[in-house]
């Protein structure tokens, strides 16, 4: 066989052999994340997926014991699938390392119709991965000629399942309206970009599920009569740095509350690109997952982006967006946790926890961060069964020997994942990413 065909059957193996019918978690301590709180340890049961009362049990199929904590399983809401024809290893390896770091749940932000299938593959078990909610391919400058190829184009992904319709920059408003008034009348979510020609004030406007990026407030940070008002703002608003005025960004987080529209800030992938040291971010022990030629790619694309970043203001350009986390945190606006993985030095899985370190440092409680990727998703999503630890919800489970509450980088403590009631022990993990990190030296 393939070496690529024994991965796959590898792991559809795996998933068959760990989805036991039953486990009990005995001594456990359950993060609250709403009431910022942890219990006494307790037992935790598990039967068919779903959390159950101890007492229904009856005699479990498998026992762990431990004086752990115990969290919802994470979500990443800006999350990159690779495309079918890269490959099976790529795509399974991917979504391994999203799972080992505690991600049950991954919305893709780039998909195709082979993820479709995925998503299947991933919910029956025979694929091992997070949860998958998939947008179809990009609504932008390039895929969307006019408005009525817009309608078009939102019927068709409607009607091939998709979860959600993912906007790229590039997009008129005449577009823009299309999509969501069409997109609006078929109950589907579109997200994403916000488009220069469009902006934010329409976004706002309109019912789009997310804002990523925190796209399209750099432009509304530039007062009217500066004389940057109005010019190319470059990636995300970077031009405009020097020209943007913190004093606006209150009344921006109001009106976001206002819109009820939630954002995924993917701070830390522009932290990345535009301030952190390159040779510390390749310096991460998680950069084994990723080939050489990968980690060079990533290299050339900061070299190239920071050519083009005005002098000294990408720090002030980081700055400035955590400002704005805090100040739309604080006025109560919904924030969703993404990372937008596996881009540029974000390593799929490993780029959430960075993130949840950013957003205590903008601000935050760690309760407060780990609610935006569980509570905050759960209610987004309109799916109470899940982000929680109760009888009823579903079996997606982190098990970390640090109290996250104390310290949100206990957050990295994982000594196992549950998704859907398959249990992950620490040394399975560790045997996956092993196996990963293998095909990564390899270049496979």
């Amino acid at each position: 066989m393939m070496p690529k065909v024994i991965a796959a059957l590898l792991l559809i193996s795996l998933a068959t052999s760990l989805a036991a019918d039953s486990l009990l978690f005995t001594n456990v301590r359950l993060v609250d994340v709403e009431n910022a709180s942890v219990s006494e340890p307790m037992p935790l049961a598990v039967r068919d997926g779903f959390i159950v009362a101890a007492g229904e049990l009856g005699e479990a199929g498998r026992v762990v014991e431990t004086s752990g904590y115990l969290i919802p399983g994470l979500a990443e809401m800006h999350a990159h699938v690779p495309q079918m024809r890269l490959g099976e290893s790529l795509v399974h390896d991917t979504l391994v390392l999203y799972l080992a770091h505690g991600i049950t749940t991954i919305r893709g932000m780039l998909g195709e119709p082979g993820h479709l299938t995925l998503r299947q593959q991933l919910a029956s078990g025979e694929v091992i991965g997070p949860r998958l909610i998939t947008s179809g391919p990009s609504f932008n400058g390039n895929s969307v000629s006019s408005a009525a190829a817009a309608r078009d184009m939102v019927r068709a992904q409607a009607e091939a399942g998709y979860d959600l319709l993912k906007l790229h920059p590039g997009l008129w408003p005449e577009a823009f309206q299309a999509i969501t008034e069409t997109a609006e009348g078929l109950g589907i979510d579109y997200s994403g970009h916000i488009s220069v020609a469009v902006g934010l004030d329409r976004t706002l406007a309109s019912r789009q599920g997310s804002i990523d990026h925190l796209d399209g407030y750099g432009q509304k940070l530039v007062p009217e009569d500066h004389e940057l008002y109005g010019t190319d703002p470059g990636l995300f608003a970077i031009n405009l740095v020097s020209a943007m005025d913190e004093s606006l960004i209150p009344e921006l987080a109001r009106r976001t509350v206002e819109a009820g529209i939630a954002n995924v800030p993917t701070q830390s992938l522009i932290e990345n690109w535009a301030a952190a040291d390159v040779e510390a971010l390749l310096a991460r022990d998680g950069m084994r997952w990723i080939p050489v030629q990968t980690r060079e790619q990533w290299r050339g694309a900061i070299e190239n982006i920071r050519g083009r970043i005005p002098e000294g203001q990408g720090q002030r350009f980081v700055e400035i967006r955590r400002q704005l986390i805090g100040a739309l945190h604080e006025a109560g606006a919904t924030i969703l946790l993404g990372a937008d993985a596996p881009q540029i030095m974000s390593i799929p899985g490993d780029a959430i926890h960075h993130e949840l370190e950013i957003y205590v440092e903008s601000g935050m409680s760690p309760a407060e961060a780990l609610a935006t990727g569980t509570v905050n998703i759960a209610r987004y999503l309109d799916q109470p069964a899940h982000g929680c630890l109760e009888p009823g919800c579903v079996a997606d489970l982190v098990l970390l020997t640090d109290n996250p509450l104390e310290d949100i980088r206990h957050s990295r403590s994982i000594q196992g994942v549950m998704r859907a009631g398959r249990w992950f022990d620490r040394e399975r993990l560790d045997e996956l990413l092993d196996d990963i990190a293998e095909r990564a030296a390899a270049g496979q």
